[in-house]
């Protein structure tokens, strides 16, 4: 995996920058820790943005500590929250973070308001290596077929379209928490699958539950790789 840096004139050189999103509990924070965590694994210089202005009172704040000790740098805002967009703010540090070394994944909020969030910050399209991804959970309402996922697609790429602001590829993370069984994730691939030829978006990954490691022994599925996650969430403020 390629590693960008910007310089102080904020020329992109080599490093990978990338976003989550996705409908309200589809797994987009989850998936964008363990991302973070993965990249740690790599020896990777990797930072983890909260950008979640839609939930911020569904933050990393409780956490940051522990992630900070597996290698990750975090920025997020840690001094003030509220219940819903009224009470969110961003700070400088956050619009200004891809002027940090590294790469980098940033975690946004759901819905039409999403992707938007991303054209506060500094720099975003000059990223040459900016990787969007809709992560998509089957057993949500706004996910649940076929027709509901196109919609979604168009509902979630911003209301302020830019030639840059475009999906790169599906996450597929189908869970209905501790009842997910195997076949439920086979599933929910299964409908994404559906969409991913329609559109021409790929599935770039299966996101499961660490606990069906043995259930996909070569960490894939159909070519596709599958994402085993630790659960962190559970232990972010709400």
């Amino acid at each position: 995996m390629r590693n960008k840096h910007l310089d102080t004139n904020n020329k992109a050189l080599s490093r990978t920058v990338e976003v989550f999103t996705g409908a309200y509990a589809s797994g987009k924070s989850e998936s964008a820790i363990n991302r973070a965590l993965q990249y740690a694994s790599y020896g990777k210089n990797i930072t983890l943005v909260d950008l979640d202005t839609v939930e911020p009172a569904y933050c990393l704040r409780p956490i940051i500590g522990e992630l900070k000790e597996q290698g990750i740098s975090v920025i997020a805002q840690t001094d003030y929250f509220g219940l819903g967009e009224a009470g969110s703010y961003v700070t400088a540090e956050q619009i200004n973070c891809l002027s940090k070394n590294g790469d980098m994944v940033i975690d946004v909020g759901y819905g039409a308001s999403g992707l938007d969030i991303l054209d506060i910050l500094n720099g975003i399209e000059k990223e040459n290596d900016l990787r969007i991804y809709l992560v998509v959970n089957t057993s949500k309402f706004e996910t649940r077929d076929k027709e509901s996922i196109l919609e979604y697609i168009e509902f979630s790429s911003g209301l302020n379209k830019q030639p840059w602001k475009k999906f790169s590829g599906f996450i597929s993370n189908t869970h209905f928490a501790d009842e997910t069984k195997k076949e439920d994730i086979i599933r929910g691939y299964e409908k994404l699958k559906e969409v991913s030829l329609e559109v021409g978006i790929p599935i770039v990954a299966i996101g499961a539950d660490e606990k069906f490691m043995q259930d996909f022994p070569e960490n894939n599925y159909d070519g596709v790789p599958v994402w085993f996650y630790h659960r962190h969430m559970p232990k972010a403020l709400w």
